[in-house]
Parts: structure tokens; C-alpha cells; sequence
């Protein structure tokens, strides 16, 4: 399980809806909330599951970029 995802997202008062639209700019327009639930919860694996997993990082990672911005 990526509980990380979900920590983060937590701690930066943000949604997985929030993270979906983020993905979905990114390359994956067509990505369902229950797909993306799945990854998350580690109920899908595979090269998909890898790939929208690292693209989620990447967001939450600007995310907390930004939000370390606004703190200053």
C-alpha cells in the first residue's frame, strides 16, 4: 500500500479528486477515480500502477514546494 500518498495529501489538506485532476493533466485524461483508489491502495499492480503512482509523487512533491513557499 502507498499510505504515503495518502499521508501527504492529508497534511497539505488536499483530495485524492484534487490529485486526479493533476494526473489527468499529465497524461492521463482518462484515468478513473476507482483506478487511481486501487494504485493507491495497492489493489491494482503494474507498469500502469508504477507510472501513476511516481506522476502523483511528483505532484505532491510540488505541492509541498508551494505550500513551503506560502510558509515563508
Amino acid at each position: 500500500m502507498n499510505k504515503d500518498i495518502k499521508v501527504r495529501l492529508m497534511q497539505l489538506g488536499k483530495k485524492q479528486t484534487e490529485l486526479l485532476e493533476e494526473i489527468r493533466k499529465k497524461g492521463y485524461p482518462k484515468l478513473l477515480p476507482c483506478a487511481l483508489s486501487s494504485y493507491i491502495n495497492g489493489h491494482v499492480l503494474g507498469p500502469q500502477a508504477e507510472v501513476v503512482l511516481t506522476i502523483a509523487r511528483e505532484i505532491l512533491d510540488e505541492w509541498e514546494k508551494e505550500d513551503i513557499k506560502k510558509a515563508i
